[in-house]
């Protein structure tokens, strides 16, 4: 597999993680390292995930310290189309 294909999956699987928290959990705000700890994902790796989903408008983070982020609507609807094939991304 290659790089590119690497990063594209773990960024899927992050958004993914942060959409199942979403609709099973009391809060919709989830600590980003701790969810790169879950997914087994680098600390580093985790900050550049979290920049390219705010930058893309699915995830926004919360306060100034810290990596609290939560998905955002427009984060919950891309994973809809994406698990129902209407989006190839």
């Amino acid at each position: 597999m290659s790089d590119i294909r690497q990063r594209r999956e773990v960024r899927r699987r992050f958004l993914e993680f942060l959409y199942r928290a979403s609709e099973e959990e009391a809060s919709e705000y989830r600590d980003g390292y701790e969810v790169a700890e879950e997914l087994e994902i680098p600390r580093q790796d985790a900050e550049r995930i979290v920049r390219y989903l705010e930058d893309h408008g699915f995830v926004t983070k919360s306060g100034g310290m810290g990596m609290v982020v939560r998905i955002t609507a427009q984060g919950i609807d891309h994973v809809e189309r994406t698990i129902s094939g209407e989006d190839d991304a």
